[in-house]
């Protein structure tokens, strides 16, 4: 025996074409809004076309003009208030006065543009051209005046402001080449106003050339008569500076430092000799203390010291002579003999005279010493006040050298300046501007404007941008159900299927056209009901009725026949078409089919089956049966229970024991029991009904209904919601059905089940 398997679990159905789904979601959203698409598109290039033959012809005719900056540098040269710039702020700058109201001024003055009526007449542009129709079709009424054509004169403002207007500056890449254009509606006027412009600025290049060494000249011709003032003024001032502080040099140097360096020197010899003099004296006095005893032995300090050198010699001679005969005699007979005792007294004899001698030496040293120190003294004395004086000296030479160097460099500045000046002054002779013309203007031979693939393109854009906000604007309005998608994922509720529209909207029509729509649309379900009998395939309208029948079979009880309303939320929406083909195509399959019409506000079903009823559902009671109020079909045995009665109050019977007796006999008698019920919304008929049935189809119209409304309603009565069956889409416009789908519903391949029933014309996708 085979068992049942178990499923896979299912993988995300969009997962593989994530990447398309939101393209084809796009594709679906224009075909859906191509029409309005289109319509935009065409009106876009409407506009454009409108454009071209109401916008005037344009023609652009330009010059170029080369900037050469080392032409300018001969005024920078001499211009001491202007710094050198770069290529590109010298373009910028030039570009900006290319652009300035005084060319232009200078240009209409130059072609005497004030009085040409070309130029001030030029043909309207499209928005004034625009505006003269609105004030021609308003000068009736309004009573505008007309412009005099004979007054064309304008003021130099004004037609400096025209030129600006039409007039374009632009640098060729990134050279030094500036190219001016203008743009106006004939060619001549066009070539004639750039190559003003370009002469016109060459001649103001000159012109500010000229003026920059004009002016450059008269201030060098001021400053040299001021420097030449300030520098005799400054020579004179050294002079005279130099005469009242009595300075004068020899060879690069004063008297007072040559002086000062010669007592220098003095000074230096003198504390020389006072120290050699000092010292000598020192030695002898501590010879000369000693006594005489000690002066043999320094009979050396008496040479130089003005003694007879003869004098000396013998003195030595002698001394050392005798000192070798006592040495002699002691040695020999002793240091007593009487020969030692001589010589000795001899010798201190010849000691004293020694004694005397550097006595008087002493004398004439310290005598020496106190000159030489006086001498010192005084060159000291004379050091310190030539000092003092070469220090007010220097001082004033220091000033001296200040006024010198003023004098030189006002000197200095003089000759430059004065040089400069005379290149000033040559240069007047012969002025060179710093632009030139490279490229005349010629007169254009085509039209730069209107281009027509620009407008046309600027067109088909626009309607394009217009369109798709039109489209966007009417998808995001969109709030209505559109496929049975929408159904379970707003509602939470089955599907059924699609109804097409069969016959024209009656809504609003008087009740002679309502009864013959009624009988036309009758017919037209009992067309599509009775072909099932033929050996044809079926239509897409069976097959929604046949979905209900299944469901209806699956709600009820197999012991018991089935109860079920059909309901809508809005009024026109088509449950009575609905309830009457799905009793139609029961009782065609051949089950006993009781319809009632319990809508007694409207009584639809009763028009659309049995108009010609006489008796309805609020006639019974009393004697009167509800069999007897019923009539039947003969062609379908379809039965109907009509409903005559607008009364007011109609909730009240419905919910009556009578309606409830009434609905349980029928299903005694009759397999179905189809129920008409007015729309939900606040009519109360329909809740009355819903205990007593065993469920509800709701009808709701295919692109009217909003979907907000019925979720509304449905999640405010939950237990309304508990006993809806399914719901259908009524009034389908199959040929828009599949735009609405999305990527891979079921509604893109309706058309492929054509072998499975007959597309009616009305179901064509």
């Amino acid at each position: 025996m085979l068992e049942r398997s178990q499923l896979p679990a299912m993988s995300d159905p969009h997962s593989s074409d994530r990447g398309l789904l939101d393209v084809d979601r796009l594709f679906s959203i224009l075909r859906r809004q191509f029409r309005v698409l289109l319509l935009c598109l065409g009106l876009g290039l409407m506009l454009a076309v409108i454009y071209l033959m109401l916008a005037p012809k344009t023609y652009v005719a330009s010059s170029q003009i080369l900037l050469d900056k080392n032409l300018k540098e001969s005024v920078s040269d001499i211009a001491p208030s202007t710094s050198a710039v770069d290529l590109e702020s010298e373009v910028l700058n030039q570009i900006e006065v290319m652009r300035s109201s005084r060319i232009a001024a200078a240009v209409a003055e130059a072609e005497n543009l004030m009085t040409d009526r070309e130029f001030l007449n030029p043909p309207p542009s499209f928005t004034r051209r625009i505006r003269g129709m609105i004030l021609g079709l308003l000068s009736p009424i309004l009573g505008a005046p007309e412009a005099d054509p004979d007054d064309m004169q304008a003021s130099v403002e004004q037609a400096a402001g025209a030129l600006r207007a039409n007039m374009f500056v632009e640098r060729v890449g990134r050279s030094a080449v500036i190219r001016v254009g203008y743009e106006a509606s004939s060619p001549e006027l066009a070539q004639r106003i750039a190559a003003a412009y370009a002469n016109v600025f060459v001649q103001d290049q000159l012109n500010a050339d000229i003026d920059a060494t004009r002016q450059a000249a008269d201030w060098l011709q001021q400053r040299l008569t001021e420097l030449g003032d300030n520098q005799r003024q400054a020579t004179l001032a050294v002079e005279e500076y130099r005469r009242q502080s009595g300075l004068s040099t020899s060879e690069n140097e004063n008297l007072s430092n040559q002086r000062l360096e010669a007592l220098t020197a003095q000074l230096v010899t003198a504390q020389a000799e006072s120290a050699r003099v000092n010292a000598l004296a020192v030695q002898l006095q501590a010879t000369i203390d000693a006594g005489p005893s000690a002066a043999g032995a320094s009979i050396a300090l008496l040479s130089g010291s003005g003694v007879d050198d003869k004098t000396i010699s013998d003195l030595r001679i002698r001394y050392a002579s005798i000192q070798s005969r006592i040495n002699e005699v002691s040695a020999t007979y002793g240091e007593d003999h009487p020969q030692v005792s001589a010589l000795k007294a001899e010798n201190q004899a010849l000691q004293a005279q020694i004694f005397a001698q550097l006595q008087g030496l002493n004398e004439q040293y310290q005598s020496q010493l106190t000159i030489a120190q006086r001498q010192e003294s005084s060159l000291r004395e004379a050091i310190e006040t030539e000092g003092q004086l070469a220090s007010q000296t220097n001082q004033a030479q220091v000033e001296l050298t200040e006024l010198q160097q003023r004098s030189t460099t006002l000197g200095v500045i003089y000759n430059s300046f004065l040089s400069r000046y005379e290149e000033a002054v040559q240069r007047q002779s012969f002025p060179i501007p710093s632009a030139r013309i490279i490229t005349t203007a010629q007169a254009p031979e085509n039209a730069s404007g209107p281009r027509t693939l620009f407008v046309a393109a600027g067109g088909t854009i626009f309607g394009l941008f217009l369109g798709l906000m039109f489209g966007t604007f009417n998808e995001l309005r969109e709030r209505t159900f559109r496929i049975g998608d929408q159904v379970g994922n707003e509602l939470g509720l089955r599907f059924l299927g699609y109804l097409p529209r069969l016959g024209p909207d009656a809504r609003g029509a008087s009740h002679g056209d309502q009864t013959k729509a009624a009988l036309a649309l009758h017919g037209m379900i009992k067309k599509q009901v009775e072909e099932r009998r033929a050996n044809r395939p079926t239509t897409a309208f069976v097959e929604t009725l046949k979905s209900a029948k299944l469901v209806m079979r699956a709600r009820g009880k197999p012991d018991r026949s089935a109860v079920i309303g059909v309901v809508s939320v809005l009024p026109g929406e088509g449950k009575t078409t609905y309830s009457v083909a799905l009793a139609e195509m029961l009782a065609t399959d051949g089950e006993r089919v009781l319809l009632i019409d319990a809508d007694l506000r409207q009584a639809a079903s009763s028009r659309l089956v049995a108009p010609g009823a006489t008796s309805g559902l609020m006639d019974i009671g009393g004697t009167v049966s509800w069999r007897d109020v019923v009539l039947a079909d003969p062609r379908s045995g379809l039965h109907i229970l009509p409903a005559l009665s607008t009364s007011g109050q109609s909730s009240d019977f419905l919910s009556s024991d009578g309606m409830h007796g009434l609905l349980e006999e029928a299903r005694q008698s009759y397999d179905y029991v189809i129920i008409d019920l007015p729309p939900l919304g606040p009519v109360m008929d329909a809740r009355a009904v819903l205990p007593w049935t065993d469920g509800f189809i709701l009808v709701t119209e295919w692109g009217r209904t909003p979907r907000r409304l019925v979720r509304s309603l449905i999640e405010h009565e939950p237990e309304l919601a508990e006993d809806i069956v399914g719901v259908v889409l009524n009034k389908v416009d199959f040929r828009k059905l599949a735009q609405y789908s999305d990527p891979g519903g079921a509604e893109r391949y309706m058309g492929s089940y054509s072998r499975y029933y007959q597309v009616d014309a009305t179901e064509k996708v």
